[in-house]
């Protein structure tokens, strides 16, 4: 995930996959250029998605299917992972997986509106004490995701102490799609 000039610059070393920056759905839908403008894909992005962020089921609907009609992208991911308290005091990112029954209605509706996949990026919860990723991901794709991404911290950790990879791999057993762990890498020897 990143801006235009850092994803080519990746692309440029191999990278296969990029991914916009997140953008909220309310300000898609109130037409800020600048919010479209982290839509914009390179001829050099070959495989290529949006982030998408919100809290409301009507409004991520609308911007997907506005996104799906007006966009190139090979996925849209909606973000229930960013820590950020302007963000999350909104309801929005990690805030937004504190509410089971509005992500739900949320990933049902833009996985029947998009004619690409459906992907969520999430964390491990919101609270240090009380990860509760595990009872959430085997349900996503039951509601249309087509692939999970998890952070390895809380919310409340941002990104201080190490990701708990131990986590990560308990919730790859209950998940009925790819997982991808998130956190900590650096290189591509931490992914060995």
């Amino acid at each position: 995930v990143g801006n235009l000039p850092f994803r080519r610059v990746c692309k440029a070393y191999g990278v296969d996959i990029t991914c916009g920056e997140m953008a909220m759905a309310t300000n898609l839908l109130q037409g800020q250029a600048s919010e479209w403008a982290l839509l914009r894909r390179h001829p050099c992005e070959d495989i290529f998605g949006v982030q998408l962020a919100g809290n409301q089921v009507a409004a991520m609907g609308r911007a997907a299917q506005l996104i799906d009609e007006t966009c190139e992208v090979d996925f849209i991911d909606v973000n229930m992972g960013c820590p950020i308290d302007v963000v999350c005091n909104r309801g929005c990112g990690a805030g937004l997986a504190q509410k089971p029954t509005r992500v739900q209605g949320i990933v049902r509706t833009m996985s029947e509106i998009l004619s690409c996949p459906l992907t969520v990026k999430m964390r491990m919860g919101y609270a240090n004490d009380t990860p509760n990723a595990h009872k959430l991901i085997p349900r996503l794709s039951g509601w249309g995701a087509a692939a999970v991404t998890l952070h390895g911290r809380s919310r409340q950790q941002r990104y201080s102490k190490l990701a708990d990879w131990t986590y990560i791999g308990q919730c790859a057993k209950v998940c009925g799609v790819p997982l991808i762990g998130n956190g900590d890498t650096f290189g591509f020897e931490d992914t060995e």
